[in-house]
């Protein structure tokens, strides 16, 4: 039989935010080749991931013990939020990370991950947060990151570019997150000009020993591209887009510093359909109904989407994706679009909108926000400023094209769809803390079936609020709690025009 080989795992950290976060104190040698895939013992590797998982528990045992002695030392709770949140225990993490930020109500991790554990994630990381983590390890980045997690995010952007430039060689082309340009070495031949921007300062100094680049620059992306407009032929971004959560204003930049037969090409972490979400990593990911909708709102056209393998990550791969996106042509002008905001609102209103909100804002409370809502039919519009106090995100949903479209121009909604109601939402299971329905079951003849789909699409604990004057308080309980809804009340109220309805509560 022949010796075993070295087990990957037990050589560095299993993960990017291992890595990222530095945590547990777990440290090995940097193996000279970084370990083939057939070549690991898999019952070693996992062995191997216990005792590293065994180690972090007793350091944070340790830090408990000093924390006991010394409970207001940002260093020790930085240290043990960390910790926390790598073993998974985010509960713990949460209630640590807001001691320190009662300590530090600027420390710029602390707010980004105390966010992101309680489900309000913010809509891109903190540059504060990313600057500092990514200056941290400016040192270490290309070997850990290479040589630990089997990176391949700069080969897959690079690989792609070479397909679809066919050829062609791009004049000019910016590497947005260039971090130390691992990025770079990768378009050669591809590109005559090569310019990277980064938040992190010690990233731009690694990046700048490996004269590739003909300009670095320090600052955010966003406010980089829109300062150049029309001015690449390409623009790549390897690993980035897992910092921004709302890919709106990023995609948009890039669409106006982009020439019109330009190309963006990118990866992101595989989310679900069509949002985004944070993990325990801080990171986030995105589904490709989500990409597609956010590019096609930016002027895109979707000319290629990949899904692979972009990394390791405790052992396992992460999947993903490389897209390439290129500048449509000019659409005709829309007569909605020359509407103004009131009147566009005029157009997505529902005599009982005013009663859902008064029985969203009893269920949700003045202190506390959810994180996903949607408005089933689009008749919330006179009231999605109040409704953002009560959620983080305001989706909507019309099989209406005309309504979708006007709620889409006022700009008011997150996300705007058009879609028959429950094919929409018995595609999206436990996505929604909130949904209203101003006339939804007045339209709907299959009751029971809108109850189901409904139940699919509420979160843990989600909230359900309707308003109809389809059946009586009897038929509408029994149908809601035979499809699986906890009827919190039905209550009587009056419309405007003094005509009697019903207004449901329920949860999932």
């Amino acid at each position: 039989m022949s010796p075993r080989r070295p087990v990957a795992p037990a050589a560095g950290p299993s993960s990017v935010s291992d890595m990222l976060l530095g945590l547990g104190g777990v440290k090995a040698a940097v193996p000279v080749q970084p370990p083939q895939p057939e070549q690991i013992d898999r019952v070693h590797s996992a062995l191997a991931q216990l005792r590293v998982g065994e180690t972090m528990a007793a350091n944070l045992a340790k830090l408990q013990q000093a924390l006991a002695v010394n409970p207001d030392s940002e260093i020790l709770l930085h240290q043990m939020a960390r910790l926390q949140t790598r073993l998974d225990r985010r509960a713990d993490a949460l209630l640590t990370y807001r001691r320190l930020l009662a300590l530090r109500p600027d420390h710029a991790e602390a707010r980004h991950m105390a966010a992101v554990l309680s489900g309000q994630a913010p809509e891109k990381a903190n540059a504060d947060y990313i600057a500092g983590l990514f200056d941290a390890f400016a040192d270490s980045f290309d070997e850990k990151l290479v040589g630990w997690l089997d990176y391949k995010a700069p080969q897959q952007v690079a690989g792609m570019a070479a397909r679809l430039l066919d050829g062609r060689v791009a004049e000019r082309s910016i590497d947005l997150g260039c971090g130390t340009g691992l990025l770079g070495p990768e378009l050669k031949g591809l590109v005559r000009r090569l310019d990277g921007i980064d938040l992190s300062p010690r990233m731009i100094d690694k990046a700048r020993q490996r004269n590739v680049y003909d300009e670095l620059i320090v600052g955010e992306i966003v406010v980089g591209l829109l300062r150049r407009p029309a001015a690449y032929d390409l623009v790549l971004a390897a690993d980035v887009l897992s910092y921004f959560g709302d890919l709106r204003a990023l995609f948009m930049a890039v669409h106006d510093c982009l020439k019109p037969d330009g190309l963006f090409i990118a990866t992101v972490e595989k989310g679900v359909e069509a949002r985004y979400t944070a993990s325990k990593t801080g990171r986030y990911q995105h589904g490709e109904t989500y990409l597609r909708k956010r590019a096609a709102e930016a002027g895109f056209e979707m000319v290629a989407l990949e899904e692979g393998d972009l990394r390791q990550e405790e052992g396992r791969p992460v999947r993903g994706y490389v897209f390439a996106l290129r500048p449509q042509p000019l659409a005709p002008a829309d007569p909605l679009a020359a509407l103004s905001t009131d009147e566009l609102i005029q157009g997505l209103d529902a005599p009982s909108s005013a009663i859902l909100l008064d029985a969203a804002r009893r269920m949700i409370g003045s202190d506390f926000a959810v994180g996903w809502a949607l408005d089933i039919g689009g008749c919330m519009g006179r009231h999605v400023a109040d409704l953002r106090n009560l959620a983080q995100h305001l989706d909507m949903v019309s099989a209406d094209p005309d309504r979708s479209r006007r709620a889409f121009e006022a700009g008011l909604y997150d996300d705007c769809d058009t879609d028959a109601t429950i094919p929409f939402l018995e595609a999206r299971p436990d996505h929604y803390d909130l949904m209203l329905a101003a006339d939804l079951l007045d339209r709907e003849q299959d009751l029971p079936a809108v109850f189901s789909a409904v139940k699919i699409a509420l979160a843990l604990a989600g909230v359900f609020i309707a308003v109809t004057t389809a059946c009586s308080e009897a038929d509408l309980r029994e149908m809601a709690k035979a499809e699986g809804l906890v009827v919190i009340a039905v209550e009587p109220v009056s419309l405007p025009d003094g005509a009697p309805a019903l207004c449901l509560i329920a949860e999932s």
